[in-house]
C-alpha cells in the first residue's frame, strides 16, 4: 500500500508534464512558421489516406475536406481551451465573410473543452455560436495533437498547397488565398 500512494505524486508530476507540453503547443512564438505533415507530402486528399478523421459540423452535417475538387479548402484547426484559438477564430469570420470564388472555409475543432479530450459536435456547436460563426463550417474532428492554432490550404487539385503554425489574421488569409488563386505564388511540391 505504501508503494502505491509514493507513485501517486509521480504520476501527478508526470500527467502535469504532458499537459504542460500539450499545453506548450497552444499559441507558442517559437513554433509559428510554415511546415509540411506526412499526409501532405503523400499528396493530401490525393493520397491513399483520404481525408483524415470525419468532422461533425456544429449543424450536424459530416464535412470531408476532401469533398471540393476544383476549389480551394482553407482549414483552421483550433480548439476550445486554447486561447490563441481564441484570437484566431475572430479573424477566421473575418477572412471567410470576404466573397472569394471556388473557396470553401472550414474550422476544425482538435479537442473538447478540456485538454486532450475529444471536441463533440456539442463542443462545435458553442465555438460557431460563441464567435459567430456559420454552423455549417465549424467541425468537431475529435481530438488531436496538432499544434494550434494551425492552418491548411487544399488546392483544387486535392494537394495541400500551404499549412502553417501561429495566429494569421484576416488579411494576412486572404492575402494568401488571392496569391495562390491568381498564381502569384505557387503551391509545396513534394515530388
Amino acid at each position: 500500500m505504501k508503494a502505491a500512494t509514493q507513485s501517486g505524486p509521480a504520476v501527478r508530476v508526470l500527467l502535469a508534464s504532458l499537459a504542460i507540453l500539450g499545453l506548450g503547443a497552444c499559441g507558442s512564438a517559437d513554433q509559428s512558421g510554415e511546415f509540411y505533415t506526412d499526409w501532405d507530402e503523400a499528396g493530401g486528399c490525393t493520397s491513399d489516406r483520404g481525408a483524415g478523421p470525419a468532422r461533425i459540423a456544429a449543424s450536424g452535417e459530416e464535412i470531408d475536406v476532401c469533398a471540393y475538387p476544383g476549389d480551394f479548402v482553407w482549414i483552421s484547426y483550433v480548439a476550445p481551451w486554447c486561447s490563441a484559438s481564441a484570437a484566431q477564430a475572430p479573424h477566421f469570420r473575418a477572412a471567410a465573410q470576404v466573397p472569394l470564388t471556388r473557396t470553401r472555409f472550414v474550422m476544425s475543432l482538435t479537442s473538447g473543452r478540456e485538454p486532450f479530450t475529444a471536441a463533440t459536435r456539442q463542443d462545435a456547436l458553442a465555438w460557431a455560436d460563441r464567435y459567430g460563426l456559420d454552423r455549417r463550417i465549424v467541425a468537431a474532428e475529435g481530438h488531436s495533437v496538432r499544434t494550434i492554432p494551425q492552418h491548411a490550404l487544399i488546392g483544387p487539385d486535392g494537394r495541400t498547397w500551404y499549412r502553417y503554425i501561429g495566429l494569421l489574421n484576416e488579411d494576412e488569409i486572404y492575402a494568401l488565398l488571392t496569391d495562390f488563386q491568381n498564381g502569384a505564388r505557387e503551391p509545396r511540391r513534394f515530388d
